[in-house]
């Protein structure tokens, strides 16, 4: 018996029966994989969920927001009666310079850019008679208005300068309205110098790219570089637009774009070879469409000296301007401004003693040029304000010899004034001029005012009377 195998030994080596720890343990396993393919479904769902487009805000009658007026950059105000016969009502220096002007319901609100010798204000004054309700420092190379709030981007009013070498170098605050108060603040890679406010982002451009922000709380929902600029945001029909070295229409943001925060892909891009400057949303009286129109930095021997049209729908070209002048010439086309079937927009070309300077008005369908008007000085502001369009010039350190511009005639001495504002019909009759004491870098109509702005330039042997906001009646 002692010697003889165990009753058992045969099943020695048979597996055993299974454990609940392993068939827990297996369970578990079939269990993650199950999670683990949904999860992978369920991403690739929800990036292809998109978000809700943009939406503009209303720019209501007898106020200007945004320094063009409106998200698609138009610069008109259609609704507004400039004055007949016109005077200066009054004027005031809340800040150095008036980097920025921007009107809402009760308050005018200006900007200035940091100086070497002073940091960067934004200032409140009162519409009817330009009493100055507050002043904060603040960036003010861009200002908008919306809901009660004062959106101000440019240079940092704390931190490193434009001439250190690390970033932050801009900032962009939110300030409440009626008191200067800052609400947030947000600090940019580069200096902001374009500014864009939806119903619930802010969008910043600069020569980096584009930042875009929460509009209550100011949190970062996106950075993007955009291979330099400045880059310009436009609301058009829906879609965010951008311009600066290219040329964008960009679709709604999908889920993962809010999660890696990141620009939303585009519908369409074009590459122009030259930088674009000032661009307007403009109609398409033939397509019922809406054209995203951009002025040019041309250089010398540059052959894409032009106005670019581009459908908002699919990018198409749909017109180019092209300027007589010869190749030679340094070609410069910008303050674009829109209304109804025409396009305004300022031309310079040529160098020194050969400068020329005009506002031109074409067909906004298709590019014709209507009318021309030339001028000694730099156009520095073109708008509409009803049914006269408004032209705001500074005096130029070199007038051509013998010009009979349309702006020349009546000025002192056979010289225009540091600045001026004339009014044109929409075909092109010279309605009125006034002298400005300044150079004017703004124009901005409001019902039956127009608000003027002054820089600090100064030109021509004489100071311009810098930082004055002055009321036109």
């Amino acid at each position: 018996m002692g010697d003889s195998p165990a009753a058992d030994d045969s099943t020695a080596d048979s597996p055993a029966a299974d454990s609940v720890r392993t068939r827990l343990s297996r369970s578990l396993t079939r269990r993650r994989l199950l999670l683990a393919g949904g999860a992978a479904l369920g991403a690739v769902g929800v990036s292809r969920l998109r978000t809700e487009p943009p939406t503009s805000i209303q720019t209501p009658d007898g106020t200007w927001p945004f320094t063009d007026r409106d998200s698609a950059r138009t610069s008109a105000a259609q609704a507004a009666a400039p004055p007949t016969a016109p005077t200066i009502s009054w004027q005031k220096r809340p800040v150095s310079s008036v980097d920025s002007l921007v009107v809402g319901p009760e308050h005018v609100y200006v900007g200035s850019r940091r100086s070497d010798a002073q940091a960067p204000q934004v200032a409140a004054l009162v519409r009817d008679d330009g009493t100055v309700q507050w002043t904060a420092q603040a960036p003010g190379i861009r200002l908008a208005y919306a809901g009660g709030a004062v959106y101000a981007t440019g240079t940092s009013e704390t931190g490193n300068s434009a001439e250190e070498r690390e970033p932050p170098f801009g900032s962009v605050v939110r300030l409440d309205a009626s008191t200067g108060e800052r609400m947030w603040r947000h600090p940019l890679r580069d200096r902001g110098e374009r500014l864009l406010v939806t119903r619930q982002t802010v969008y910043v451009g600069s020569q980096y790219g584009l930042d875009a922000l929460e509009r209550d709380g100011g949190r970062c929902m996106f950075r993007a570089q955009t291979g330099g600029g400045p880059t310009t945001p436009l609301l058009v029909d829906g879609s965010l637009v951008l311009t600066g070295s290219r040329v964008g229409r960009y679709g709604a943001r999908r889920w993962s774009d809010l999660v890696l925060k990141r620009l939303p892909s585009p519908v369409w891009t074009r590459n122009p070879t030259s930088l674009t400057l000032d661009p307007a949303v403009i109609e398409d009286a033939g397509t019922a469409s809406s054209l995203v129109a951009t002025g040019t930095l041309g250089t010398y021997n540059d052959a894409a000296q032009m106005i670019r049209t581009h459908a908002v729908p699919d990018g198409s070209r749909r017109w180019d301007a092209v300027n007589a002048g010869p190749l030679s010439d340094p070609t410069v086309v910008k303050e674009l401004c829109a209304a109804g079937p025409r396009l305004f927009h300022g031309l310079r070309t040529g160098s020194d003693a050969q400068r020329q300077r005009s506002l031109v008005c074409r067909d906004a369908t298709t590019g014709a040029e209507q009318w021309r008007a030339s001028f000694p000085n730099w156009l520095r502001s073109v708008v509409v304000a009803g049914d006269r369009v408004l032209a705001g010039t500074r005096l130029d350190a070199v007038t051509p010899a013998g010009s009979n511009g349309s702006e020349q005639s009546g000025s002192n001495n056979g010289r225009p004034p540091p600045g001026r504002i004339a009014a044109f019909t929409l075909d092109g009759t010279v309605r009125w001029r006034v002298p400005i004491p300044g150079s004017v870098a703004h124009v901005v109509p409001v019902s039956n005012r127009v608000f003027v702005g002054t820089d600090d330039a100064s030109y021509g042997g004489r100071t311009a009377n810098s930082g004055h906001v002055i009321a036109v009646d």
